[in-house]
């Protein structure tokens, strides 16, 4: 019998991260969104699926193994559009997504945040992953990328728990 890998998505939205790992062969196995209409989406694309309203909440330890976490953590903390205050925001979650891949063991984490991020917590995000022995990367992507019609950058976090950096080789994986 050949499963699909699993995945788990935090701060879900209205299933964009679900929406492709679904494409690309895997299944989602858990929410966590606290907006009532995302979760009404969900609800209707992925019924069956559970949804934990509050991040606080999700028990990363009842997703131990899972092959993918995703999450698109709260921008306002890091936006240019708003104070900047980072881990001084109460908004800021990073540490909550950090805290359910560490009980959750991923191998791969994808998470997606404004470029204000770079000179924020960017650091401490790649630090906290490698911390707990992930190889990491970044890449900046503008939407007009993918053929919108304007820019609206985005910094993706890659993350891969089985990747082995090689000096001046770049890393190399499984």
């Amino acid at each position: 019998m050949n499963e699909k890998p699993t995945h788990i998505d935090l701060f879900s939205g209205i299933g964009g991260f679900s929406l492709a790992a679904e494409e690309a062969g895997w299944q989602t196995t858990a929410f966590c969104e606290n907006d009532p209409y995302c979760q009404k989406i969900l609800k209707q694309h992925w019924p069956g699926v559970p949804i934990v309203e509050n991040i606080h909440e999700f028990d990363g330890k009842r997703h131990a193994g899972v092959s993918l976490c995703t999450g698109g953590f709260p921008c306002q903390s890091f936006s240019y559009a708003g104070e900047r205050r980072g881990c001084a925001d109460d908004r800021y979650l990073w540490p909550e997504m950090f805290r359910v891949i560490k009980e959750s063991r991923p191998r791969f984490v994808v998470a997606e945040n404004v470029v204000g991020i770079i000179s924020v917590a960017l650091d401490t995000v790649l630090s906290d992953l490698e911390s707990e022995g992930y190889s990491t990367g970044t890449v900046v992507l503008p939407a007009c990328a993918v053929n919108a019609q304007h820019r609206r950058d985005r910094v993706w976090i890659l993350a891969d728990s089985q990747c082995e950096r090689q000096e001046g080789d770049g890393p190399r994986c499984e």
